[in-house]
């Protein structure tokens, strides 16, 4: 039974020390060299690790303000969106405006108005829908312009999820 424990003590100990960076992939931006990538997640390592909860989003927060593209887990509806900036944020910001339009794309319905999107954001939505895990964007299209708009107002937008490494 010790040694059962003890395994597990190890294993839990052991994941918390894992970078927030090695399973949060991100593309930077044009010109970024390896340097800054390193201090950048260095740097939004620390501010994550301040946080009292939802550490790997602050993460991913704070590299969206620093210029990076993420993959954003839409925790509500399901999706996990490739957003970047399109104007300056704090992290705490993208955090908070990211989970609201998550909520506000979740909770839209079948009669709720979504007014037309402009061909640029609605070239978003038909690139994701060539995804994978993107179907819902077909299956709840009011939600997915809902979506792209909220994050469109709020200075974001939605690009190409990054690849994951394998």
């Amino acid at each position: 039974m010790k040694i059962q424990w003890s395994s597990v003590l190890v294993g839990t100990v052991a994941a918390g020390c894992v970078s927030l960076s090695a399973g949060n992939p991100v593309r930077p931006p044009a010109g970024r060299s390896a340097a800054e990538l390193t201090q950048d997640q260095a740097r939004c390592e620390q501010h994550a690790k301040a946080q009292p909860k939802n550490r790997g989003d602050h993460y991913l927060a704070c590299m969206i303000a620093s210029g990076y593209t993420v993959n954003w887990d839409m925790d509500n509806i399901g999706w996990v969106v490739g957003v970047a900036q399109t104007r300056p944020h704090e992290p705490m910001a993208v955090f908070t405006e990211l989970e609201a339009c998550d909520r506000q794309a979740d909770d839209t319905t079948k009669s709720t108005f979504v007014p037309p999107l402009p061909p640029e954001l609605e070239s978003a939505i038909k690139g994701e829908t060539k995804s994978p895990g993107f179907e819902g964007f077909n299956q709840r299209p009011r939600a997915a312009r809902a979506l792209v708009a909220c994050i469109h107002e709020r200075g974001y937008a939605v690009r190409p999820r990054v690849p994951y490494e394998r």
